[in-house]
């Protein structure tokens, strides 16, 4: 416990790190970086007729000139559950970790254990995010929302607790492997691997939680890329694809 234990500018800078993923996600997707110009060009090649075209899904708006229609839910999901849990993982480190004495009145504070209750969460989105399955989303659903539960319990388990977070990654994981995507698989194993040892042995004291941090932001663009390639991503895609093609056709008349 001494090991772990942080002082005011570590854990402030613990939730300052949580910053950088939160801006990717953002950024990935309003900038449209998810609809690459090779799919667009694709798409127009094998287009035929665009009579029959729901123009109604596409977004036309001067402050979004890059969102031609929403994004695929698959990589969505994936940022909705880093979006929503950032600002929980925040406050803890921010206002209450390096305020609370360590022990019970930390690991049962309301602030730790909402951190800990959206990383079931974000496991969730994720795991759809890497399946694009909904009978894998509610398997995983089912068991992080039994996690969620047991954080609320008046008895807090630590160790219990880690344990279940390991099962959840591996729920997010395991589908890449269904998939065949042993790259990607080796890659995000890689780095949640590297994530727990930070978080597990404090390495480097009380700065191993933000380079933890650090490590996890690197996940996002991963996943993102193995989410478009799923064909539960591909109509939205097309439709995006359309939407593109039309706003550059309406831009050149």
């Amino acid at each position: 416990m001494a090991a772990r234990e942080m002082s005011p500018l570590q854990e402030r800078l613990n939730a300052l790190t949580v910053l950088p993923s939160t801006y990717y996600c953002i950024m990935f997707f309003l900038s449209g970086s998810w609809l690459s110009k090779s799919f667009i060009e694709a798409y127009a090649h094998d287009m035929i007729d665009d009579n029959e075209f729901d123009n109604s899904q596409c977004i036309t708006s001067s402050w979004l000139p890059n969102m031609h229609a929403l994004p695929p839910l698959p990589p969505l999901a994936a940022a909705i559950g880093i979006l929503c849990h950032a600002p929980f993982s925040m406050i803890y480190h921010w206002r209450y970790a390096h305020r609370l004495p360590p022990g019970l009145a930390r690991t049962t504070h309301w602030s730790r254990r909402m951190d800990q209750v959206m990383i079931h969460f974000c496991s969730i989105c994720m795991a759809y995010a890497t399946s694009g399955r909904l009978d894998l989303f509610l398997v995983n659903g089912l068991y992080n929302v039994d996690c969620m539960y047991r954080q609320c319990l008046l008895e807090v388990r630590p160790k219990r607790n880690q344990t279940r977070i390991g099962i959840s990654i591996l729920g997010v994981t395991i589908p890449l492997l269904l998939r065949g995507q042993f790259l990607v698989f080796l890659k995000l194993f890689a780095l949640f691997s590297t994530g727990g040892w930070l978080f597990g042995k404090y390495p480097i004291g009380g700065w191993s939680h933000s380079v933890f941090h650090l490590v996890m932001a690197t996940i996002p663009p991963i996943m993102f890329a193995s989410a478009l390639d799923l064909s539960a991503s591909q109509s939205q895609l097309e439709v995006a694809a359309h939407c593109a093609i039309l706003a550059e056709k309406n831009l050149v008349y």
